[in-house]
């Protein structure tokens, strides 16, 4: 289910420490050349190394998404590299834990810059391709946090409203042109950055985690990024070609869960 036989994708932050890698190690897996568009070269080459030893192909292009040149130059060497792009997945992100009230300027300034412009500006330069070639696939990683929010998470909801609300933009503009474009939202994934979040709010890291998952989700277990990685692939396939403009929880039931288990 989900081939991406011949098909060429680019994922942002696919190196990262959240889940642009199990994204990318499993598009890779099911066929599709990887292009890794990363500011963190040393975690992006672990993930190429990681891709090629499985017998996946992989590339590597350091990038700031928050700038509209070194983004247009890294679709534009991948198309020239590849001879098409037919997948981009937005997975680059940063967090923000502070009140509204409480964010300074730069704090919301770089937030904005990577989480919702540098999104922009990778379909920006990403749908010009798709058009030319007819088809193509935009999957953008949001969060739960788009529809129901936490105390202190005020300008990190708000940056992936806005992902959703591109999303449905690029999908009802470009459909025409045979381009999709979907937005996932993750709940609690595990991880360097999930962790590193934590840590902010408590010493306990494991034990806060084991009693979210157990207090909060359906489905009491937590979240890979691989399992994002597999919902990824499969709206990067054809066998996803009626679906677009969808946003789509993998949280494991938390959206659904009305009140915390005691």
């Amino acid at each position: 289910m989900g081939t991406l036989d011949g098909k060429v994708a680019v994922v942002t932050g696919g190196g990262g420490s959240g889940i642009g890698h199990g994204i990318s190690k499993v598009l890779a897996r099911r066929g599709a050349f990887v292009a890794i568009l990363e500011i963190d070269l040393d975690a992006a080459e672990r993930v190429r190394g990681a891709i090629e030893n499985a017998g996946g192909r992989a590339s590597v292009l350091h990038c700031d998404i928050s700038k509209a040149d070194p983004v247009q130059s890294a679709v534009e060497r991948v198309v020239q590299e590849q001879g098409r792009l037919d997948v981009l997945v937005n997975s680059a992100g940063v967090g923000l834990i502070a009140p509204v009230a409480d964010a300074t300027e730069q704090e919301f300034d770089r937030i904005t810059s990577i989480d919702l412009r540098g999104m922009w500006l990778c379909c920006k330069f990403a749908i010009p391709h798709m058009q030319k070639q007819g088809s193509g696939s935009i999957i953008n990683i949001g969060s739960v946090h788009s529809r129901a929010t936490l105390p202190l998470f005020g300008v990190y909801a708000a940056m992936k409203a806005g992902v959703g609300g591109l999303t449905r933009g690029i999908a009802v503009q470009y459909g025409p042109d045979n381009i999709r474009a979907n937005a996932i939202c993750p709940g609690l994934v595990d991880g360097a950055q999930t962790r590193e979040i934590v840590a902010k709010l408590t010493s306990d890291v494991d034990g806060w985690l084991d009693e979210f998952v157990r207090r909060h989700q359906a489905i009491p277990r937590l979240i890979q990024a691989e399992d994002v990685g597999d919902l990824v692939a499969f709206l990067a396939s054809d066998e996803a070609r009626s679906i677009t403009g969808a946003e789509i929880p993998i949280d494991a039931g938390a959206w659904v869960q009305l009140a915390s288990r005691d």
